[in-house]
C-alpha cells in the first residue's frame, strides 16, 4: 500500500483502475467487501444482511474506514441511549429518599417511578435498535462511499489508525462529560456566582495578609481577631473612656464584624469542593474567563450655571462629574464591565450634549404634532376619497373595494383617530428615512469604499431585534414619542438605502455610456438617467420601509408612542384579548392598504 493511501489521500488513478480496485479501496477484508459490493450492485443483498463490526464496534469501524457519517450517527444514537439510562443515577437517589416517607411523598414517588420507567425503556430501545440499524446500513454506507471514490479519488478510503485516534479523541471529549452531566441535578443559578465570589474574596485576603496558603490566612485572621478582642476587653474594662478611646472602641467593633464576615467568606471558599468547581467549569454555563475591576461609579448631573443666569441666559447649564469610590474588591465579568462602561458613556453624552438632544427632541415632537393635526383635522371623507382614488387609478376595482372595506372597519370600530396617530408617526419616520436613506443609497452605489463600510452596518441593523432599538432611544431621549420616531427610523431605513443603491447599480452600463456620450454631466446622469430608471427599485424600498415603520410604530408604544400600538400594549398588560385582537386587525389592514396602493404605483412606474 502506498504512503498516500495509508494517509487517506488518493493517488491519481484512471477510471479503469478504480473499476476493479475494491482491494485498493477496502485495503483490509477486500474479498468480503468485493462480494458485498457486487451483490449490492445486482440488488441481491438481503435487507437483513448484517455487518458485525458495525453492530458491535460502530465507532471504531466507521472511523477506521473513514465513514464519518456513520460515526456521527452511531455516536448520537448511543449517547441518547446512555443518557437515558444515566437518569437512574439522577432520580434513583431521589426516589429512595422519597420512599423514606411514602405517605408524604406519594406524588413524587409516582412521578420518579414513571420517569425512570420511560427513560429505561427509551434508553434500551435506542441502544438496541440503533445498533441494529447501524449494523444493517454499514455496508450500504460503505458502498456509497466506494461509488463516490470511483468518481473522486480524494474520497476517504483504505484503513487508517489516525482516523481511529481522532475518533477516540472525540469520544473522550464528548462521552464522559455528557454522561456525567446526565447524572447530575440542575445547578443552582447562584451557586457558581457565589463560588466565584468566595474565590475572589479569598484571593484578596491572601494578598492583604501577605500569605499564600488558606491555613496561614485563617491563622493570621484569628491572631488579628484575638488582638482586637483583647484590646476591646481592655477598653471596656476602663472606668472612663476618652473620646479617642470611644472612637477606637467603635472602630474595633467594626473591624471585628468585618473579620467575622471575612472568616465566613474563607469558610465558604473551603467548602468549595473539586466537584463543585468542575461542575461550574464544564457543565454549567460557559466559564467566565476573566474578572475585571469595574469602572468607578460615575454620575453626571446638569445644574444651573449661576454666572450664565446672572448674564441673563437662564437656560444655560454646566456639567458636574461626580465620582464615588468603587466598592472594595468588587470584580465583574466582561459583560457587566462593558455594560457599565456603556452606561457611563451614555450618561456623559447626555449631560455634555444635552442641548443637541433637547433640540432634536423638540424638532421631532413639533413635526409629530403638526402631522397629527393635519391627519386629524382633515375630514375623513377627504382621506377616504383620496385613498380610494389612488387605489382606483393604480390598482383596480378589487383593491378599491378592499381599501373601502378596510377604512370602514376603522370607522365602525371607532379607531379612525387612533389610526391617524399611528399614521402620523409612520409618515414622520418615513420622511426621515427618505431624507437620509436616499443620499446614502446613492453614495453606496457610487462609492465602493462607502458600500464596503455601510453594507455590514445595514445587515446588523436588519438583524438586531426590533425591541433592542428602544433601549438606546430611551437612554438618550427618555420615554416619549420622539425616541419612538428615532427607533422607528433606525429600524426601517435599511431597505430604503439598500434598494436605492441596488436600483442605481442595475441601470445598464450601455445606457449610462450613451448619456455620457451625448454630453451629460455626472449630475445630469444621476438625476435624468439613473434615478428615473431606479424608481421601481426605490419604490420597493419605500414600500418595505413603510411596512417596517408601521410594525415598529406598534412596538414603540412600549416607550410612549401613541396610536394603535398603545391599545395593543395596554391589552397585553391587562390580558384583554378582544381589544388587542381588534387593534391588531386594524394595524394589519392599514399596512395592507398602504402596501396595495404602493405596489400599484410601483407597477405603473415600471411600465413607463
Amino acid at each position: 500500500m502506498s504512503t498516500t493511501a495509508a494517509l487517506g489521500g488518493a493517488e491519481p488513478r484512471d477510471v479503469e483502475s478504480r473499476d476493479v480496485s475494491v482491494t485498493v479501496f477496502a485495503d483490509r477484508n477486500a474479498a468480503y467487501y468485493g462480494s458485498v459490493f457486487e451483490r449490492l450492485q445486482k440488488g441481491e443483498l438481503p435487507f437483513w444482511h448484517m455487518n458485525l463490526a458495525g453492530l458491535l464496534i460502530p465507532w471504531v469501524w466507521s472511523a477506521w474506514r473513514g465513514v464519518w457519517l456513520m460515526f456521527w450517527v452511531s455516536l448520537a444514537l448511543d449517547m441518547v441511549g446512555l443518557v437515558c439510562l444515566m437518569q437512574n443515577f439522577k432520580y434513583g437517589p431521589l426516589l429512595a429518599d422519597a420512599h423514606l416517607d411514602p405517605s408524604a411523598n406519594a406524588i413524587l414517588i409516582e412521578r420518579y417511578t414513571r420517569w425512570l420507567g420511560v427513560y429505561n425503556n427509551v434508553g434500551v430501545a435506542t441502544l438496541i435498535l440503533g445498533r441494529l440499524l447501524i449494523g444493517l446500513q454499514a455496508n450500504r454506507w460503505y458502498f456509497r462511499q466506494y461509488s463516490k471514490w470511483r468518481i473522486d479519488g480524494h474520497t476517504a478510503h483504505g484503513v487508517m489508525a489516525r482516523r481511529v485516534a481522532i475518533a477516540v479523541l472525540i469520544l473522550v471529549l464528548v462521552a464522559p462529560i455528557t454522561l456525567y452531566r446526565a447524572t447530575q441535578q440542575r445547578i443552582d443559578e447562584r451557586a457558581c456566582f457565589n463560588q466565584v465570589r468566595a474565590i475572589d474574596g479569598t484571593q484578596r485576603l491572601l494578598s492583604r495578609y501577605g500569605v499564600t496558603e488558606v491555613s496561614d490566612l485563617t491563622s493570621a485572621m484569628n491572631d488579628q481577631r484575638d488582638r482586637l478582642v483583647t484590646e476591646k476587653a481592655t477598653l471596656e474594662a476602663s472606668a472612663s473612656l476618652t473620646d479617642d478611646q470611644k472612637g477606637r472602641l467603635s472602630e474595633i467593633r467594626r473591624e471585628v464584624r468585618q473579620l467575622r464576615r471575612e472568616n465566613d467568606a474563607v469558610e465558604d471558599f473551603k467548602a468549595v469542593s473539586a466537584k463543585d468547581r468542575f461542575d461550574c467549569l464544564f457543565i454549567d454555563d460557559f466559564p467566565t474567563l476573566a474578572r475585571i475591576d469595574p469602572p468607578e461609579d460615575v454620575t453626571y448631573r446638569r445644574v444651573p450655571d449661576e454666572d450664565a443666569i446672572a448674564q441673563g441666559r437662564s437656560g444655560a447649564t454646566k456639567v458636574i462629574r461626580q465620582v464615588k469610590d468603587p466598592v472594595e474588591g468588587r470584580t465583574v465579568n466582561i459583560f457587566t464591565y462593558t455594560a457599565e462602561s456603556i452606561d457611563i458613556g451614555i450618561n456623559f453624552l447626555r449631560a455634555q450634549y444635552a442641548g443637541i438632544f433637547d433640540a432634536l427632541t423638540n424638532v421631532l415632537r413639533q413635526s409629530l404634532i403638526r402631522v397629527e393635526v393635519a391627519f386629524m383635522l382633515t375630514p375623513w371623507p377627504v382621506l377616504v376619497g383620496l385613498a380610494m382614488i389612488l387605489a382606483w387609478a393604480y390598482c383596480g376595482t378589487g383593491t378599491v373595494v378592499f381599501v373601502g372595506s378596510s377604512l370602514t372597519f376603522l370607522a365602525v370600530f371607532e379607531l379612525w383617530q387612533i389610526a391617524m396617530q399611528t399614521m402620523a408617526l409612520v409618515v414622520v419616520a418615513t420622511a426621515i428615512c427618505i431624507f437620509v436613506g436616499l443620499p446614502v443609497g446613492i453614495w453606496m452605489a457610487k462609492n465602493r469604499i462607502a458600500n464596503w463600510v455601510t453594507e455590514p452596518i445595514l445587515d446588523v441593523m436588519q438583524t438586531i431585534p426590533s425591541l433592542s432599538y428602544l433601549v438606546p432611544a430611551v437612554a438618550f431621549f427618555g420615554i416619549s414619542q420622539p425616541p419612538a420616531v428615532l427607533a422607528t427610523v433606525v429600524f426601517a431605513i435599511p431597505p430604503m438605502v439598500k434598494l436605492t443603491a441596488l436600483g442605481i447599480r442595475q441601470v445598464p452600463q450601455s445606457t449610462k455610456e450613451a448619456a455620457l456620450a451625448f454630453g451629460a454631466s455626472e449630475r445630469q446622469l444621476l438625476t435624468k438617467v439613473e434615478l428615473p430608471m431606479a424608481v421601481p427599485s426605490i419604490m420597493a424600498g419605500l414600500n418595505q420601509t413603510i411596512m417596517l415603520a408601521l410594525s415598529m410604530a406598534t412596538i414603540s408604544a412600549f416607550i410612549g408612542a401613541e396610536g394603535l400600538g398603545a391599545i395593543v400594549t395596554a391589552a397585553l398588560g391587562d390580558a384583554q384579548a378582544g381589544k388587542g385582537l381588534l387593534a391588531g386587525i386594524a394595524i394589519a389592514l392599514v399596512a395592507m392598504v398602504i402596501d396595495r396602493i404602493l405596489k400599484g404605483i410601483r407597477s405603473s412606474l415600471s411600465r413607463i
